[in-house]
């Protein structure tokens, strides 16, 4: 174009001075075009460059967080392991030098994302809400060249108190009721019956313990879940329903057929059944006791409180509770790397003092998002909290021995079988259990052991609170929560062996350690009636049940406002025809424990952790790892 141009202004030479200066300022004009669409095509180059990086430096970010959920998921206590920096907060820490993901300084570690050679990532924990609500937030700066981006989420474990309804058999617990096998005629054996999820190859219709069945009347508000197979007939589930069988599919009693009458009277408002994987309880709840040691800051930040032996907590106005706890002798504890105890402290502020523990009782506020820890009398004599053998509380006697008089009668109580024989003398120092009433076969190896750690609790509760015990936790009356369900109450109960319902009998028919389930044949020495429970529960071990709820009358009605989570299913109600005994139930999840829970509560196994919020951030660090400050 531009040679055309000139040759055109070249055949009039009588402006041939013009002509140039046209040519000059033309081509002037046209170079400033030309260098317009290099410097824009090399600028879209360059955009086009650091797009990609920015891209891919938030890809790093996700790639981190993906990292450190797998290291919770493999090791939950990892929520502890982090280094300090403004974004921390009152977190604390144990080292973890391996993890190249921890560098927080200028030159320090990112680690490589799997796969690339030019994405990284660092992270920041901030694990100071984690004791009391089960959640940690994470702060993941991903690396791509020059460009960082930042991610900030709240990680929160698929815990028991995610469910209202939880367990691991949807059988009963054999040890506690005893339950034998049958033969192939259907006749009863002595055989304890053996625990099987129904789906399992081992499961056996004469020899597995038999399922509890939903029935009719049973109305479940609140998402459920078990490692087992639901079986039901007639009852009605508002919300989501997992187990480990089939999608859609559920047993409608221990026949393996299934009666389409109650598959149709089943309903399930929150969507059919879904398929989901496991969720292993702990075979123990020992690891909630070293919540108390004073002496491992870096995974015990805030101790609690430690009980010793048959203990009351009775919850009163203003955020307060009463202690009786004879056998304590300290109420925190240190000791060696192993866990063995091997000395103690009183913290009288905190858990009251040993005199008034050991006397009335110890006024105190419940602990601020802390736990409570009851124990049974440690047998080793190193421990702080030691008895030697035959020995009780002063000013008592020895057990089932001569006591002296003017005591207080420690470890004895006249107890008597189903046919008004006199079959032992213990107690456990509280009052428990009531003359006459029938402990069953279980007798002072179960129910009430004179150093047994055995919670007794009821009241009107305030604060945020976990109580766990190592034997039973018994329900003796409602629990309620003092500033009303929308408050920020929120206490958690955790027995071993189990949370019992306080129901106690007397019975008039039977022989032994056997009583008579028909009308008339027993009676309920101490009736709660229309009991409320609000209170996230977990039996490890166990179960939650209603004692002796075989046996007495009808108590009306148990209402649960929390979440439940059991090893074992437990019985609340008998029904004999038109002769009910026990509590129908009432149960409601509270909705607030989506995105909380009591302070330091049970926790599974092994779990995986769920991003509940997530927004991207001002950029933590620089490429070069300078801290932003932001």
């Amino acid at each position: 174009m531009l040679i055309r141009l000139v040759r055109a202004l070249r055949s009039r030479d009588d402006e041939r001075g013009v002509a140039l200066a046209a040519v000059i300022g033309l081509g002037a004009v046209l170079m400033i075009v030309l260098s317009l669409v290099v410097a824009t095509a090399t600028s879209g180059a360059t955009k086009a460059s650091n797009d990609d990086d920015y891209n891919k430096a938030m890809a790093a970010a996700y790639a981190g967080l993906s990292d450190y959920q797998g290291r919770l998921a493999a090791d939950n206590a990892y929520v502890r392991y982090g280094v300090r920096t403004p974004f921390s907060g009152e977190s604390t820490y144990s080292t973890d030098t391996v993890n190249k993901a921890f560098g927080t300084t200028v030159g320090g570690t990112w680690a490589p994302v799997v796969g690339s050679t030019d994405q990284f990532y660092r992270y920041e924990v901030d694990n100071s809400a984690y004791a009391n609500t089960g959640k940690v937030r994470l702060r993941v700066t991903g690396k791509a060249g020059d460009a960082t981006r930042t991610l900030v989420v709240d990680l929160r474990g698929d815990g028991f108190v995610n469910y209202l309804w939880f367990t691991n058999y949807e059988s009963q617990d054999p040890a506690l009721t005893g339950e034998t096998t049958t033969t192939a005629t259907g006749a009863a054996t002595t055989t304890r019956c053996t625990s099987a999820h129904r789906n399992d190859r081992n499961w056996n219709y004469y020899t597995s313990c038999d399922a509890v069945q939903f029935g009719a009347g049973d109305t479940l508000d609140g998402p459920v879940r078990t490692n087992d197979v639901i079986t039901a007939c007639g009852a009605t589930f508002n919300q989501a329903v997992y187990d480990t069988g089939a999608d859609d599919f559920f047993y409608t009693s221990k026949e393996t057929k299934v009666d389409s009458s109650c598959r149709t009277s089943t309903k399930f408002n929150g969507g059919r059944i879904k398929n989901r994987g496991t969720l292993p309880m702990p075979s123990t709840n020992a690891n909630m006791k070293q919540e108390a040691r004073t002496d491992i800051s870096d995974k015990v930040a805030k101790p609690g409180c430690i009980y010793t032996g048959p203990t009351s907590i009775t919850f009163l106005s203003g955020g307060k509770m009463r202690v009786v706890s004879p056998w304590t002798k300290k109420t925190q504890l240190s000791g060696a790397a192993n866990g063995t105890i091997t000395s103690g402290s009183t913290n009288d502020a905190l858990c009251g003092s040993v005199s008034a523990l050991t006397g009335a009782g110890a006024v105190i506020p419940t602990l601020p998002s802390n736990l409570v820890f009851v124990q049974t009398v440690p047998s080793a004599s190193g421990d702080p909290n030691y008895w030697a053998p035959n020995t009780t509380p002063p000013p008592g006697g020895t057990v089932n021995g001569t006591v002296n008089a003017g005591s207080p009668v420690y470890c004895q109580q006249n107890v008597k079988d189903a046919s008004g024989k006199t079959t032992s003398d213990y107690g456990n120092g509280l009052g428990y259990p009531k003359s006459n009433e029938f402990t069953g076969s279980l007798g002072d190896s179960g129910y009430y052991g004179c150093r047994n750690g055995d919670a007794f609790v009821s009241g009107s509760f305030g604060g945020q609170m976990t109580l766990a015990a190592e034997n039973f936790v018994y329900v003796t009356g409602s629990i309620v929560y003092q500033n009303g369900r929308s408050s920020d109450d929120m206490l958690g109960l955790v027995g071993q062996r189990a949370v019992s319902v306080y129901n106690p009998i007397s019975c008039s028919s039977g022989t032994g350690s056997t009583c008579s389930p028909s009308s008339g044949s027993s009676t309920n020495l101490a009736p709660t009636r229309n009991i409320e429970i609000d209170a996230a529960i977990a039996s490890n071990l166990g179960t939650f049940n209603v004692q002796n709820s075989a046996f007495g009358s009808n108590l009306g009605v148990l209402t649960i406002y929390g979440s439940i989570a059991q090893q074992f299913r437990g019985s609340v109600r008998t029904s004999y025809g038109s002769y009910l005994t026990g509590y129908a139930k009432a149960y409601a999840y509270d909705t607030r424990l989506k995105t909380s829970a009591p302070p330091k509560f049970l926790q599974p196994v092994s779990t995986t952790y769920g991003v509940t919020t997530e927004t991207e951030s001002a950029t933590a660090f620089r490429a070069d790892g300078t801290p932003t400050g932001k």
